[in-house]
This record gives structure tokens, C-alpha cells and sequence, in this order.
């Protein structure tokens, strides 16, 4: 059973069904899940110069990972949050490390067969390759 997971999210609404698994599954093995966000850092504008605009992009994460903390509770599973900087691959890889995660549940998408190569420099498939524990991709 899995009782530290790790759910990275963006900012957009279509990861439902990650966090749904991530909830059945922490709430088998009576495990904690950490809804983790990264804004990535845009090159040449550091946060320095544009405090606002980072703090601004912080905030609606906070928000957004606080209503997938309310799916959560509803299932009755512990959960916490966490907002990062940097870059998305990097900083989900040190909280997995750190957080000794046992399990990384993340949307996903399809890949069409018939474009070799597509997806193979996306985000689930660099964690796939170098998580240090299991990966969930759902899709």
C-alpha cells in the first residue's frame, strides 16, 4: 500500500481523475497525499524584479490546490500543500526524494502511435523515467 503520495497539479482543471486515484488509494493504505504546485520560473525574469507577478501566480495555486484538498477531505484523506519555484521536473523530483514518497499519481495525456517520438520530453514521461518510486499516470 502507498502512504506517501505525491499529486504535482498545474493550474488548469483537468486533473479530477489523478486526484480521485490518489484519494482511493491513500485512503486504502491510510496514507497522506501532498497536492505539490511549481511555478516555473521564467528565464529573465526573476522573482526579485517581479515579486507581484510570482506572489500573484503563488495565490492562485494556493487557491486551486486548496479546492483539490477539499476533494481529498471529502474522501477523507489527509492531505497538505505545497507551492515551489523553479523548474516543474526538478522541484517534483526533490519533493519526492525529500517527502520519501512512495508514490507519484499525475495527469497525463495520450500519445498518438503514429508520431514516433511525441511525448517522449513531457513532463510524465521524465518523471516516469527518473522518480525515485513508483508513477501513477492516468489519463
Amino acid at each position: 500500500m502507498y502512504t506517501r503520495i505525491l499529486v504535482p497539479l498545474d493550474l488548469t482543471d483537468r486533473h479530477e481523475r489523478a486526484v480521485e486515484a490518489a484519494a482511493a488509494l491513500a485512503a486504502a493504505g491510510g496514507g497522506t497525499v501532498e497536492l505539490l504546485h511549481v511555478v516555473e520560473e521564467i528565464v529573465g525574469l526573476p522573482q526579485e524584479e517581479e515579486r507581484a507577478f510570482y506572489r500573484r501566480l503563488e495565490a492562485a495555486a494556493r487557491r486551486q490546490l486548496g479546492g483539490w484538498g477539499k476533494l481529498l477531505a471529502a474522501h477523507k484523506v489527509q492531505w497538505q500543500a505545497q507551492v515551489t519555484y523553479g523548474s516543474r521536473a526538478r522541484e517534483i523530483l526533490r519533493r519526492a526524494a525529500e517527502g520519501s514518497c512512495d508514490l507519484i499519481v499525475l495527469s497525463s495525456h495520450k500519445v498518438d502511435p503514429n508520431r514516433k517520438g511525441e511525448g517522449l520530453g513531457t513532463l510524465s514521461y521524465q518523471l516516469g523515467i527518473l522518480a525515485p518510486c513508483s508513477v501513477l499516470l492516468v489519463k
